[in-house]
């Protein structure tokens, strides 16, 4: 039969393996995965948040989170953080909401994130909490939007364009190599 003290070292080598499949599994992640303790300070970050933030993880491991986030917002964040850890339900990605000035339990989280340059760039946030032996941490899913961001304004210029393609006095004949017409605005249908 088994001791108590066999049995309490099974408990804690358990424990260890649970640690070290959850970083695992951090590690592996698609998206840039930060983990922040109650006080603000990084505890862990993966290979893709290195990446996207342009820091080594011995550069950020016990530094602050703000560390990774906008001058403009830095001052707040704190507040934000600690309403976090106060209400910590599930926070979904909400790219297109902006920051206001309600109470820092329902503001949205920080929607740029900052590289080791000072470069800001958009992004968008999930933000989870785990309870670690360590005390609780909350895990924040980074994905950059800078793509996307790209994709919207080209989307604009091109929208913007063909507003003044469509509205010019000029007339606007587009022709394919071939010597096919694919398309025209009005002022080409004017005498």
């Amino acid at each position: 039969m088994p001791s108590n003290s066999d049995e309490l070292t099974s408990q804690h080598a358990t424990a260890e393996q649970h640690g070290a499949d959850f970083m695992d599994l951090l590690v592996g992640a698609p998206d840039a995965l930060v983990a922040v303790d109650r006080a603000g300070v990084i505890r862990y970050i993966n290979r893709r948040a290195q990446s996207l933030f342009d820091y080594e993880r011995d550069d950020l491991v016990g530094r602050s989170i703000e560390t990774l986030v906008p001058d403009s917002i830095r001052p707040a964040h704190p507040a934000h953080r600690e309403a976090f850890f106060a209400r910590p339900e599930i926070r979904r990605p909400e790219p297109d909401r902006e920051v206001t000035t309600e109470p820092p339990a329902v503001v949205s989280r920080c929607l740029r994130g900052r590289r080791r340059d000072g470069t800001e760039f958009p992004v968008t946030l999930s933000l989870s909490r785990v309870d670690t032996d360590d005390g609780p941490l909350v895990i924040a899913a980074v994905c950059d939007l800078t793509d996307r961001e790209n994709t919207k304004d080209m989307r604009d210029w091109m929208n913007r364009l063909a507003a003044m393609v469509e509205f010019s006095k000029a007339a606007n004949i587009h022709i394919r190599p071939d010597d096919i017409v694919t398309s025209w605005n009005p002022a080409a249908e004017r005498p």
